[in-house]
């Protein structure tokens, strides 16, 4: 059940234990405790027919289907039987055998007390079924928009599958045109990268270790196509590799660097990988150098800017900045 739901119906439950324990301390005061109990009962029970019998009841089965003609109708005989019932109950209880007050007999001050206070009541049900209404609205908007979310997720996440296969597919066409022996090779990373699309990137979160394996496998797969491998330093100092982690999140900061950070003529490109944990949050960085430092860089990053929005609103840390010729990339999450 929603949450929000089940602390509303607790607030009404404390109310009505407030209500009914101050209305038993003031009649108890005013009488012997056995009359001040039953009177309290009484009245309780009243209130909360009138009101529920008003929110449950009459304004759904007539109010919100537009009859307010039929409303007015039921709502008044309602009223009416409740007040004649009641009366008939203090008149048997109160006046004949524990008061013997005229009071709470069949007369026309009785009828205009129970009449005005069970009018109250009813009337609380209106805005009781008013709150109710509103509840549920937020519990319906927060449905849609998990659901929205999802979906923009699941999508986010698809956009990147394909681009990633579209750009290993194009390397491994590439190797196989000039028939080198590392197509075999690649084919069978490209396999096991396959394997993690299938398995793991359709799920809510994987461990952190699954996502290095894949990053590896990436790592692997592209120094294959390059003919001065790339320098790469991995600095993990993370020592639990297998808490969970939203799937799909380090890769994009590594293509980056494939993608804009290598340069096919020189043999000294190079990049450094960061990952580690502090206060249960995630650090991870990446730097490389760059040999075009516009704006279009890290354009190709505002998806992963994207995911970590949604998975983490306002609470995650991004960056991405060239300096000193090098090209820097950073984000931190919490993990735990």
């Amino acid at each position: 059940m929603n949450q929000t739901r089940i602390n509303f119906r607790l607030i009404q439950v404390v109310l009505w234990m407030m209500v009914y324990t101050m209305l038993v301390l003031y009649f108890t005061q005013k009488n012997r405790w056995e009359i001040g109990f039953v009177t309290a009962n009484i009245f309780v029970i009243f209130f909360l027919v009138a009101v529920y019998g008003n929110a449950n009841y009459l304004i759904i089965k007539y109010f919100h289907r537009n009859k307010y003609w039929e409303y007015g109708v039921y709502s008044t005989a309602f009223l009416l039987v409740t007040v004649f019932l009641r009366m008939s109950i203090e008149d048997q209880l109160l006046n004949r055998v524990f008061i013997r007050h005229t009071f709470y007999g069949w007369n026309y001050t009785h009828f205009s007390f129970l009449l005005i206070t069970q009018f109250l009541a009813f009337l609380f049900g209106f805005l009781l079924r008013i709150s109710i209404d509103y509840v549920d609205l937020l519990h319906t908007q927060e449905i849609l928009k998990n659901k929205q979310l999802t979906s923009e997720l699941n999508l986010l996440k698809a956009q990147v599958q394909p681009h990633f296969l579209f750009n290993t597919l194009n390397n491994i066409y590439s190797l196989s045109v000039s028939h080198s022996p590392k197509t075999s090779e690649m084919i069978a990373k490209l396999s096991d990268m396959m394997r993690y699309f299938v398995d793991e990137a359709t799920k809510e979160k994987v461990p952190l270790e699954t996502e290095i394996k894949f990053l590896e496998n990436y790592i692997e797969l592209e120094q294959i196509r390059i003919l001065n491998p790339l320098k790469l330093t991995f600095v993990n100092t993370i020592a639990n590799r297998y808490f969970l982690i939203p799937p799909m999140l380090l890769i994009p900061f590594v293509e980056n660097v494939f993608k804009h950070g290598v340069n096919k003529t020189l043999k000294d490109n190079e990049a450094e990988i960061s990952l580690s944990l502090a206060n249960s949050i995630l650090h991870y960085t990446v730097k490389n150098k760059t040999f075009n430092q516009k704006a279009a860089t890290w354009r190709s990053l505002s998806n992963l800017q994207k995911r970590l929005a949604l998975l983490y609103p306002d609470n995650f840390g991004f960056e991405a900045y060239c300096k000193d010729g090098y090209f820097y990339a950073s984000l931190s999450f919490p993990v735990l």
